[in-house]
Formats: C-alpha cells, structure tokens, sequence
C-alpha cells in the first residue's frame, strides 16, 4: 500500500532520484504535487501514475 502523501525527499527516495530531479518533473508538469502551507507535497496516487506513464512510454 503507497503512503497518502510524499514530501519531495520521501518521493525522491521512492523513485531513486534526486530531489532536484524530482523538483524538474514537477516544474515541467510530469509529475503532479501540491502545496499544504509552505510544504509541497505529492500524492501517492500521483507518484504511482507518473510511474505508469514511464512504462507505458518505454
């Protein structure tokens, strides 16, 4: 079962990126997040389907 939601670090730890890579994804609209305050945030669903947009692609 995938975590409600990620910070940055937790999701780049998950896809074996770097923050910085996964701040990229989300700056150039492939990988969706949101803010709550002052933290941004994805959620799990939303890092289980950018993962599946990789594989379909591949």
């Amino acid at each position: 079962m995938t975590k409600l939601v990620y910070t940055i670090e937790e999701a780049a730890a998950e896809l074996r990126l770097g923050e910085s890579t996964v701040r990229e994804r989300i700056r150039a609209g492939s990988l969706r997040s949101f803010k709550d305050g002052r933290r941004r945030l994805i959620a799990g669903d939303d890092l289980v389907d950018y993962v599946q947009a990789l594989r379909e692609v591949s």
